[in-house]
């Protein structure tokens, strides 16, 4: 970054003083002398109206003519002098000259007339910011399409890892696009190592559950409740390999999403009568009579899913969902009576395996992968989630999923 400053800054110091000094220079040879060589003509003429008597002059003069008292100057030995001759003396104030007269013992004052006209002023002017802002949009052009390079490139890892970004040596942003090969390149590795975890846990971990399983299944000699016990603990590790794997796909975009227009409605109905038998307090709904979403109904019904059997593990006797339109998303709101989440702790239970009571967790048979699945559908689904205290005493959970599809 040091590097795209200094070339910044040394190019606009350069330019600015180099047009600077050439539209000065133009400036200098166009501005005319203090005195002007059309100023000895006019004079001569404005000494011949004057001479016509004062009634006339308005009409012959196209200066303000006033009347000044004889003393109201001081004037120098030689002006005063062609004054009393009746000539015509010129005094010269900033960029413009006045014209005085003594005429019958009465000085008269004529004038100002404008020494510079604005007009060229203002063109040289614009001709300076025109030049400086050529200048800039030639240097500018290259590094805008680098970046535009670089973005692309961006937009072009969050769908495919494989991208890479080549910009030429001498670019501005060339050490940019060096630290985001470097940085794809380790994304690459560890995105390869999860998939490998990834696979390792499907073959290492469900095989041997399933001799398990298989082995309770042929055990006869076993009591009847130590064995169920250890088919709920082989259950509870297929499911958490289930979790693991489901997570690990979203989490590298293994699973392509199924995009296609979704009634919200229908589907969080159908939700609420799956989750109706299991125990925990009941789930009342608040719905409109249809609400069409583009997304994934399939992983959209399984993030509401979890997020109904968390609070049916926390909720003492009431659960709410409400759903309604926040401009351009749908608004889902689940609300519970339980315990609620303190709030140094809200973003921490989107985290994989992260658990608020680890023994209370165990107890309702959770893993700490159930809102982390909410949170990767969510933003899969260029959505929101937030969490924040319920009215009902509890947690409340609010996803803003888009209604149409947003292109990356």
């Amino acid at each position: 970054m040091q590097r795209l400053f200094w070339h910044f800054y040394l190019f606009i110091f350069i330019v600015l003083l180099a047009a600077g000094w050439a539209v000065e220079q133009l400036w200098q040879q166009w501005q005319p002398a203090a005195e002007p060589p059309w100023l000895t003509s006019y004079t001569s003429l404005l000494q011949q109206q004057l001479q016509q008597p004062v009634a006339t002059w308005p009409s012959t003069v196209s200066l303000n003519i006033i009347a000044l008292p004889t003393d109201s100057i001081s004037w120098l030995p030689a002006e005063l002098s062609l004054l009393q001759q009746g000539k015509v003396v010129s005094l010269f104030e900033e960029e413009q000259v006045y014209f005085y007269y003594l005429a019958n013992n009465q000085l008269w004052r004529l004038g100002p007339l404008p020494l510079i006209q604005n007009d060229g002023a203002t063109w040289f002017t614009l001709l300076f910011f025109i030049l400086l802002a050529v200048a800039i949009a030639l240097w500018l052009w290259p590094v805008a399409r680098d970046i535009r390079r670089l973005q692309h490139s961006l937009q072009q890892f969050s769908t495919n890892t494989d991208t890479n970004l080549y910009l030429p040596a001498r670019s501005f942003i060339a050490p940019i696009a060096d630290s985001f090969q470097y940085m794809s390149g380790q994304i690459r590795d560890l995105l390869k190592l999860q998939r490998e975890m990834t696979q390792a846990v499907s073959h290492e971990l469900r095989t041997p559950i399933a001799r398990l399983s298989f082995a309770l299944e042929m055990a006869q000699q076993l009591p009847a409740q130590e064995k169920q016990l250890m088919l709920q603990d082989v259950k509870e590790l297929q499911h958490l390999v289930d979790e693991i794997l489901d997570y690990a796909r979203l989490e590298t975009g293994q699973l392509p999403l199924q995009m296609q227009q979704i009634n919200l409605t229908e589907l969080i109905t159908n939700v609420q009568e799956k989750l109706t038998p299991l125990p925990g307090a009941p789930i009342y709904l608040t719905l409109p009579a249809q609400a069409m979403l583009h997304g994934d109904g399939h992983y959209i019904e399984r993030a509401l899913q979890n997020l109904l059997v968390n609070a049916k593990k926390y909720a003492v006797q009431h659960i709410s969902l409400t759903l309604s339109q926040h401009k351009q998303y749908w608004q889902i709101e689940v609300e519970d009576d339980g315990p609620g989440i303190p709030e140094q702790l809200r973003q921490d239970i989107l985290k994989p395996f992260f658990r608020i009571d680890a023994s209370r967790n165990k107890q309702a048979g959770g893993f700490g992968l159930g809102l982390a699945i909410v949170a990767r559908v969510t933003q899969w689904h260029l959505g929101k989630i937030s969490i924040t205290n319920s009215t009902l005493g509890g947690a409340r959970f609010v996803l803003l999923l888009p209604q149409r599809h947003i292109s990356h």
